[in-house]
């Protein structure tokens, strides 16, 4: 697991992460420098389009790093990468209302994304999409076919699930029920000033590539919204507002 998560510029591969244990986030500014620099050597770049911290706290929680303080201080250490040109925007990961105050009170440069589980059947499990979109920080999906859930119930699958894979037939032979699922959270996208900023769905399947990038090929009726927005299941895992 990492700390600091990156996006590379266009015409390379897309997505590169730290190296850096995840037990040395939040980091102080100078912590956040040095893993920088390290890692635009290792994946050969002078900038990156994107970094964010990972997490509040440190995953044991540990009280030194995991505090108002620390986030601030590490907020301010990503902020000096910004304004070195080192990356063109920063953004945050698992961050709760409480969390995103203590940066936007020092922040002179705001957050861009905020990576939080979301898909069909979690609901805003950390309440934090109306933060977002008040502060105008873009709420990005992972895990929007809830890839790490533990299903209580096979037909609660997100890929092809009782729900999804029913809504799908309405839309075609082709549709599946995974496109359904990360359908429902690009269209919420398309709304305007919605502030919510798509799926991050990971694949290294070029034909799974090919059926991700289907899902602009058909709408979800609003009805079709309604009930995916209603489903329960699969749940999303919360506790990372737990956080001191």
């Amino acid at each position: 697991m990492t700390g600091l998560q990156y996006w590379r510029p266009p015409l390379r591969p897309t997505l590169g992460t730290t190296p850096a244990p995840m037990h040395a986030v939040p980091r102080s500014a100078s912590e956040a420098l040095e893993a920088h620099y390290d890692n635009l050597h290792l994946l050969g770049l002078d900038y990156v389009d994107h970094v964010m911290t990972h997490f509040p706290a440190d995953w044991k929680v540990t009280p030194e790093r995991s505090s108002k303080e620390q986030r601030q201080e590490e907020w301010m250490g990503l902020e000096n990468l910004y304004y070195r040109g080192l990356t063109r925007s920063i953004g945050m990961s698992h961050y709760c209302p409480q969390h995103i105050d203590d940066v936007l009170e020092i922040a002179t440069v705001g957050p861009s994304i905020n990576q939080v589980e979301y898909h069909v059947g979690s609901g805003d499990i950390d309440h934090v999409i109306q933060k977002c979109r008040e502060n105008k920080i873009h709420f990005m999906s992972f895990s929007p076919l809830c890839g790490p859930c533990d299903l209580k119930d096979p037909l609660d699958s997100l890929i092809n699930g009782a729900l999804v894979s029913d809504i799908a037939k309405k839309y075609g032979p082709h549709v599946t029920g995974s496109q359904v699922a990360l359908r429902y959270i690009v269209q919420q996208a398309l709304e305007e000033d919605s502030y919510i900023a798509g799926v991050i769905p990971k694949s290294n399947n070029v034909e799974h590539q090919k059926s991700n990038a289907q899902i602009f090929d058909f709408e979800l009726s609003e009805d079709d919204m309604v009930r995916l927005k209603s489903a329960s299941e699969p749940s999303a895992e919360g506790g990372d507002c737990d956080v001191p």
